[in-house]
This record gives structure tokens, sequence and C-alpha cells, in this order.
């Protein structure tokens, strides 16, 4: 298994949380205080700025390059149930936290888009009546989602403004989309793949049983985790499945950043493998 970095963090009030490092004889647990993130829905690359965001359960927070986990960005507290960066703009979708603007929707927040990095949000679509617990976008800035209401598998190719549903239906937990377009789907029965555009999709021989998928900032690679918390990655144009590591319990997103490094949210925090 590839070795763990410690990431040093602010010492601000909030939960305490154990962050890993492996030795080379025998790992090290190291415990520092983070901001109170709750559950960390997704991982992504701020696609300006290159940094590392977490879109947590009341917010997005940066990773900055010192390992340093930031307040939230832009002071909004909201569940980010949906993330996922689309062109130069993050997209994003959950519930209202208490310091949610009303217009932002509420039970749901639909579909929200942000063109500064999350400094700014601005509701798009659905307000008030969605909640995509999955969402992706294709390196054509195509977008995909499933919300909780509905097993239909939605797309739209004008920046989330009009969705119009695939023709698939999908018990999925993650989506992601490669270089080529071509569409994963985590599900009960494995990963499937969809080539065109998410109207039909078949299994995916030989990847392992992943319940969390991502891309690449350019789309060029997946990283998973697998049920029994292996972490995997592929390259997308040979699907070529190595193990690099295994979580700590519980994985809750997982990416692979800037610079090419496996990051990961688990029991333990987040932390990197690297390349």
């Amino acid at each position: 298994m590839l070795p763990r970095l410690p990431f040093g963090v602010a010492a601000t009030a909030g939960i305490a949380l154990l962050l890993t490092a492996c030795a080379p004889q025998e790992p090290e647990r190291v415990e520092a205080e983070m901001p109170s993130l709750g559950h960390v829905h997704a991982i992504i690359t701020d696609p300006v700025t290159g940094q590392t965001l977490l879109g947590t359960h009341d917010g997005l927070v940066t990773v900055n390059d010192d390992g340093t986990i930031s307040d939230r960005v832009g002071g909004h507290g909201f569940d980010a149930m949906g993330l996922a960066a689309a062109g130069e703009a993050l997209i994003a979708s959950g519930h209202p936290g208490s310091s949610t603007p009303a217009e932002w929707g509420s039970p749901h927040l639909g579909f929200i888009r942000s063109e500064d990095g999350g400094q700014s949000w601005a509701p798009v679509a659905y307000t008030g009546e969605k909640d995509f617990h999955a969402l992706a976008a294709g390196p054509s800035d195509e977008l995909y989602g499933l919300s909780t209401d509905d097993p239909a598998l939605l797309t739209s190719i004008d920046g989330g403004v009009t969705w119009m549903p695939t023709g698939a239906a999908l018990a999925a937990y993650a989506l992601a989309v490669d270089a080529a377009g071509v569409v994963y789907a985590t599900t009960p029965d494995g990963v499937r793949v969809s080539v065109d555009a998410g109207a039909t999709f078949e299994d995916f021989p030989g990847a392992p049983p992943l319940y969390l998928v991502n891309t690449s900032p350019d789309h060029t690679e997946l990283a998973g985790v697998d049920v029994s918390g292996g972490i995997w990655r592929a390259a997308t144009d040979d699907a070529s499945w190595l193990q690099v590591g295994t979580a700590v319990g519980q994985a809750q997103a997982v990416t692979i950043t800037a610079s090419g490094d496996i990051a990961i949210v688990d029991d333990s925090g987040y932390h990197v493998l690297p390349e």
C-alpha cells in the first residue's frame, strides 16, 4: 500500500479528527483539530485555482497547499449533497442551512451554480424541488444528475437551465464522466457504463465493486473505493484497475487532485496517496 501523507490542519474550534501517516515500521496516528465538517460528500478541484475543495454537510471548505483546512468558502452553510466542477464553474445541489439565502430554495436547493469558486451561488433549476445526490460534468460541460425523488438519469447541455431524462433509470450512488464522454455509475450490481450519453448502461467487466468513483480534473483517470474499502485508480483509455491503498473505516469521498494524487476522506480524516 502506498504511504499516506499527513496533512497539517488549522487549530480552529471544531471536532477532532485523526490523520494517519504511514512510517516505515508502523503507522503513527496524529490527532488534530479541524472545523466541524460533519459528513464530506465530495472532493473536487477548483477549475480556476486548482485548489482542492471539500463539499460538506455545512458548505464548502478549501484544503490549502500547506494542508490546512480553511473556513467555509463564501461563508455559506449548506448541505452540499451533490458537487462537481463544470468548465470553470462549480455546480451543486442539496439542502439549505441556517445561513442559506432563502432564494436558493427549501427544503431542496435544486440545482445551483457558482462562477466564482463558491464565493456566491445562483439558483438555476428545480429550486425548492429536487435534491441531486449525484452530479457529474463531462469534458464538454454536459451535465448528469440523479435526484432523490426519481431514478431517471437527467442530463443538461445548457449549463443546468433545462434538464431532460436520458431514458435510463439507475439506482446509483455516484456518477463520473471521462474524457471520451463515457458515463460511469456505481450501482448495487457493480459499476455500469454508458457510451451513448446515458441512454443505456451496461456492465463494466473487470471493474472492482466500487461505490465511490470520481475522475481527475482532465477526465483521463478514475479513482474509486470499493465495498471493502479498497482504493483504486485506472486510466480511462485502458481501464486497467490498480489497487493503491485501503480506506480507514468508511470512506466518504475520493478524487484525483490536480497534482495526480488520490485524495480521500475516511474515518481517519482527509489524506492523500501520492501518485
